[in-house]
């Protein structure tokens, strides 16, 4: 995996309280910690360090700037997606899927900014548990303090997110830690690893994301910790690659969900 080396800085206008907090992350992070430039950009700031991002400490909250963008926390398309659940009681192929009930368990092994956790999280409920690896530091940072951050204006659905909890760590190495039938279902998202180029939301995560692309032995990890294993991918092919047997989608759908079971 390509190192993603960045450091932590604050907002140019922040009071003092704001640079404390960005030292402190950085010294939680083991990271460098880079004062803000007067009068220089972040643009400078990424090229003289020789960064690939900067985490910002702001006023509202965490903050990661790339050479695409800005990005700050929010469920993203995982919120509208909730509502069509929740709300409108429509179908989610995810959750078709994914086929878990109340008080289970679920491992999303690249959780991102946790929009298909939200969704796993209002399946299981309070009784569940859905545990969500992310293995890039920077963004496992942004999104863990957001999911506990967040509030919006739907109690229910900030309730949800909350119980997910966020876990730094790289897909396979966790597997390996598990003893068996540690959940009743693991899902991967390569398909987060490459985004799609149209997705303008998803741009400024790419100089973060985590390179490796799945493999065969990560799924048969997985299907030892749990009975069902979800992927999601472009191509029917590629799930048949990984041994699905099942498929969520049609072929007109932009993704698919394969399926695999002990």
């Amino acid at each position: 995996m390509k190192e993603i080396k960045f450091a932590v800085t604050s907002n140019k206008n922040d009071n003092r309280k704001m640079i404390i907090q960005a030292k402190s992350w950085a010294e939680e992070l083991q990271v460098p910690y880079a004062p803000r430039y007067e009068n220089g950009s972040l643009d400078a700031m990424l090229e003289d360090f020789q960064l690939d991002a900067l985490l910002i400490a702001s006023k509202k909250g965490p903050q990661i700037y790339t050479k695409e963008g800005m990005l700050f926390y929010h469920p993203g398309l995982g919120k509208v997606r909730w509502q069509r659940v929740m709300q409108r009681h429509e179908n989610d192929n995810f959750l078709t899927a994914l086929n878990v009930r109340p008080g289970q368990r679920v491992l999303d092994c690249t959780v991102g900014l946790a929009a298909d956790a939200l969704l796993a999280s209002c399946a299981v409920g309070e009784a569940g548990k859905v545990v969500g690896l992310e293995a890039s530091l920077p963004l496992w940072f942004l999104t863990s303090r957001g999911v506990q951050a967040y509030r919006g204006t739907i109690p229910k659905l900030a309730r949800d997110l909350h119980r997910v909890e966020i876990i730094h760590g790289e897909a396979s190495a966790y597997l390996q830690s598990l003893p068996e039938d540690s959940f009743d279902a693991v899902y991967f998202d390569p398909m987060f690893r490459q985004p799609v180029r149209s997705s303008s939301e998803m741009t400024p995560l790419r100089p973060l994301a985590y390179g490796e692309p799945l493999r065969p032995e990560t799924v048969e990890l997985a299907l030892k910790a749990a009975p069902r294993v979800v992927i999601k991918e472009r191509g029917l092919d590629i799930l048949k690659e990984y041994g699905c047997t099942e498929f969520v989608g049609t072929k007109y759908s932009a993704v698919r969900f394969g399926i695999r079971t002990r």
